[in-house]
C-alpha cells in the first residue's frame, strides 16, 4: 500500500520533527516528569477569564451561532477590526483589516506562507527559507513541500556568565554569502523563539529588515510567545511592524491550544493569498477561539492578563527552574543556559557529554524525565555540528514540584555521561 502514496503523503512516514515530538509526549512512561511540552500552563486567573468569556456567551444564547455556522474564511470582521486597532497602536504603524487573516492556528498558517514564498518557482529557480540564525522552532522541519528548502547560518555564541550565554546572529555570516539573495524565497524568525528562550535585539531586527528589502523578500516573524499578547518576553521589547514583514499571532500560548486560532499581519496581498487558501484547505476557521478572542479584545482584559498575570507567572518559573538547575546539578557538569528572555523554556548547552543529547534521551525518558533533544531545532544545519548533540529544550510550565524532580533525574543521568 505506502508504494501508491504520494512524495508529499511519503513525507509523513518519516518525519523527525513535531510530529514524533507529538507522538513521544502522547505516551510517556507513568510517573515521568513532563518537561518536553509546549503547552502553556493551567493558571488559575487566566482559566477563569476563559470561563467567564464562555459562561458569558453560553447565557446568552450565542453558542447557537458560534458552533451552529460557518463564518468568513477571512475570520470575523469585528474581530479583524479589533486586531488592526490593537496592532496599530501597539506598533505605531497603521494597520488596516485588510492586512489580517484568521487561521486555525500559527501553525496552520506557517504552512502555507512557508510554502508561497519556498520551492519552485515560475522562472524556473527554486527558493528557500532563510533561518538567519539557529536555533529555531521545531515545527518549521516538516513544512515544507519541497525537499532541501532551508538555508540556515549558524549563531554568534557569546558566553554571558559561568554559566550562561546568549545567541546573537551573525551578520558577517551573511554578509559573506552573498548567494543567499538569489537562493532565499523569504527570511524567518521567531520572537521570543523557541526554544532558547532568545530574543533577537530590536537592533538585529533592524538589520533583518533591511535584508529582506535588500533581496525583495518578505521576513516572516513567528510572535507566539510575543507582543503584543502573550508577551511572556522578560526584557524591553515591542511591537514593529514596517513594510515587507508578515508576522504570526495566536491564542495558544495565551492559554486556549485547543482553540486553534491564529492571525496573521502582512501585505494585503499575502494576506488575501492566505484566505483562499484557508477557504480550500480549512473551508473557514474554527469559530470558538475567534468568538473568545473578540470578547477578550473587546473588553481590553487582554492588556492586564498580560502584563500582571501571565508574564510574571512565567518569569517566576523561569527563575524557579535555573535556580534549581544551579543548586541540584552536580559542579562536574559542563553545562551552560541560553540566556531567558522570554517564552516557556530553558535551553541548556552541556559540553563533555560522552554520548550525543539524542542517545541520551531514551535513557532519559526510561529515567522518568522527558526533554526535547536540541538537533530537532536545526534546520538546514550542517549535519557534523556538534552543537546541534549537545543542547535540549526544557519546559518550565509544569508544578514546581514536578520541575524540581525532573531537573534532578536530568542532572543524574548527565553526571553519569560527564566526561
Amino acid at each position: 500500500m505506502r508504494s501508491a502514496y504520494s512524495d508529499f503523503g511519503k513525507k509523513f512516514l518519516k518525519q523527525t520533527g513535531i510530529g514524533q515530538l507529538m507522538d513521544d509526549l502522547g505516551n510517556p512512561p507513568p510517573g515521568s516528569c513532563m518537561l518536553g511540552g509546549g503547552n502553556p500552563a493551567l493558571i488559575p486567573e487566566v482559566a477563569a477569564v476563559w470561563n467567564e468569556i464562555v459562561s458569558k456567551q453560553i447565557d446568552s444564547g450565542a453558542m447557537e451561532k458560534i458552533l451552529g455556522s460557518y463564518e468568513s474564511p477571512a475570520g470575523i470582521i469585528e474581530l479583524r477590526e479589533r486586531l488592526a486597532s490593537i496592532f496599530s497602536e501597539e506598533s505605531g504603524s497603521e494597520i488596516s483589516p485588510a492586512q489580517i487573516a484568521v487561521t486555525n492556528g500559527s501553525q496552520n498558517a506557517f504552512f502555507f506562507l512557508l510554502n508561497f514564498f519556498s520551492g519552485r518557482f515560475s522562472d524556473g529557480s527554486k527558493k528557500k527559507i532563510l533561518f538567519p540564525i539557529l536555533p529555531e522552532y521545531i515545527g518549521y522541519t516538516d513544512q515544507t513541500l519541497e525537499e532541501n528548502s532551508f538555508l540556515s547560518f549558524g549563531p554568534d555564541i557569546r558566553e554571558t556568565g559561568d554559566r550562561s550565554y546568549k545567541y546573537f546572529i551573525a551578520k558577517e555570516k551573511l554578509d559573506s554569502y552573498p548567494d543567499w539573495k538569489r537562493e532565499a524565497g523569504c527570511i524567518c524568525v521567531s520572537r521570543p523563539t523557541n526554544p532558547t528562550g532568545n530574543v533577537i535585539t530590536d537592533e538585529e531586527l533592524s538589520f533583518l529588515i533591511s535584508k529582506s528589502a535588500e533581496a525583495d523578500i518578505p521576513l516572516l516573524v513567528d510572535n507566539a510567545y510575543g507582543f503584543p499578547f502573550p508577551g511572556v518576553v522578560f526584557k524591553a521589547a515591542s511591537l514593529i511592524h514596517k513594510p515587507g514583514m508578515i508576522q504570526g499571532f495566536s491564542l495558544s500560548k495565551l492559554g486556549l491550544p485547543g482553540a486553534r486560532t491564529g492571525f496573521i499581519l502582512g501585505d494585503v496581498e499575502t494576506i488575501s493569498m492566505l484566505q483562499r487558501a484557508n477557504s480550500v484547505i480549512n473551508l473557514t476557521n474554527a469559530n470558538l477561539g475567534q468568538f473568545i478572542a473578540l470578547e477578550l479584545f473587546r473588553s481590553e482584559l487582554w492588556k492586564n492578563l498580560c502584563r500582571d498575570v501571565i508574564r510574571p507567572f512565567y518569569e517566576r518559573k523561569s527563575l524557579f527552574a535555573r535556580e534549581t538547575i544551579f543548586l541540584k546539578w552536580n559542579s562536574s557538569i559542563d553545562y551552560r543556559i541560553h540566556e531567558s528572555e522570554g517564552a516557556f523554556f530553558l535551553w541548556i548547552w552541556v559540553k563533555n557529554l560522552s554520548l550525543p543529547v539524542s542517545e541520551l534521551y531514551p535513557i532519559l525518558k526510561e529515567a522518568g524525565a522527558i526533554i526535547v533533544p536540541g538537533k530537532t531545532f536545526f534546520p538546514g544545519a550542517d549535519s557534523n555540528w556538534s552543537h546541534r548533540e549537545e543542547c535540549f529544550r526544557l519546559s518550565f510550565v509544569r508544578e514546581d514540584k514536578e520541575i524540581e524532580e525532573g531537573i534532578v533525574r536530568i542532572g543524574s543521568v548527565l553526571e553519569k555521561f560527564s566526561k
